[in-house]
């Protein structure tokens, strides 16, 4: 476009002179200079919005992240004036939108084979993983316990649970279902009733089913349980590895990602983290030295 601006301007001024035969003259001094300088605007225009863009930060994250990832990215454009754009998916989805060229400066994925095998890839960059969030299941109820619940066991969920429809999150889709699976086979509950369990297809969708009286209890992330539940006891992990996420800079970031890195470590980035149901990990834990 300033090409073509630039020849159409050069044609006006030699058509002005030219058309009686003689020789065109110069541009007045003055008037040289403003051409010179409606050019310099014409070009910062354009590069203006393209550096704008650069400037915004993209955030990649799990749905059971969301809220937290959004809070957060509002407390970031407070401060600095950058905004961040979340965007949330699975983490193989993320993974593969990346692959394809899709712009992304940082993910927050859930840590396993997935990101394992996103960083031998080099979809992520591998030195830059770090371990930040961890997230826990929770029973959610619309009906009080009979008596208050402390560190509840195998024993206290199934006498929650006795006859009573149960929703979960496809077991297929969402580990929050995969590990309510596990518990219920534990329990001794069969999961291909469909009078004793609905399948939704998210921790969220669960959450759904609840509100519109579709199941009396559902298993959710802790990010999923929200107040307006009369029940709500936090299931034990029954020798399942934590549920983590790590953060990690993706392949061709268009933003310098490093201070917002260590913003989420801050005191404030913590607390809206810890507001939304996570528990961060902090630097003992990510050196190994948390209760893994």
């Amino acid at each position: 476009m300033l090409d073509a601006r630039t020849r159409t301007l050069g044609s006006s001024v030699r058509t002005s002179h030219g058309s009686d035969g003689k020789k065109p003259s110069a541009l007045p001094r003055g008037r040289g200079c403003l051409c010179a300088f409606a050019t310099l605007l014409c070009a910062v225009a354009l590069l203006a919005p393209a550096a704008a863009a650069a400037r915004d930060l993209v955030v990649y994250g799990e749905p059971s992240l969301e809220k937290a990832l959004k809070s957060v990215g509002s407390l970031w454009q407070a401060r600095t004036g950058t905004r961040v754009n979340v965007f949330v998916a699975p983490t193989d989805l993320s993974y593969a939108q990346i692959d394809r060229g899709a712009r992304c400066d940082l993910i927050f994925a859930l840590a396993g084979t997935a990101t394992e095998e996103a960083a031998r890839a080099k979809i992520i960059q591998g030195a830059t993983i770090t371990r930040a969030l961890r997230n826990g299941l929770v029973l959610i109820g619309t009906e009080s316990a009979a008596r208050p619940i402390d560190g509840a066991n195998v024993a206290d969920i199934s006498r929650l649970i006795a006859g009573k429809r149960l929703a979960i999150a496809n077991p297929e889709r969402d580990p929050a279902g995969a590990r309510a699976l596990e518990l219920l086979r534990k329990i001794g509950i069969a999961d291909d009733d469909n009078r004793a369990v609905a399948v939704a297809e998210s921790s969220a969708g669960v959450v759904n089913l609840l509100a519109t009286n579709k199941a009396r209890l559902g298993i959710v992330y802790s990010t999923d349980a929200t107040a307006g539940f009369k029940l709500l006891v936090p299931l034990p992990l029954l020798d399942q590895p934590p549920i983590e996420y790590v953060v990690a800079q993706a392949r061709d970031p268009q933003s310098d990602t490093r201070p917002f890195m260590a913003f989420i470590k801050s005191a404030a980035a913590q607390a809206a983290f810890k507001s939304a149901g996570l528990a961060p990990i902090d630097d003992a834990q990510a050196a190994g030295g948390g209760n893994d």
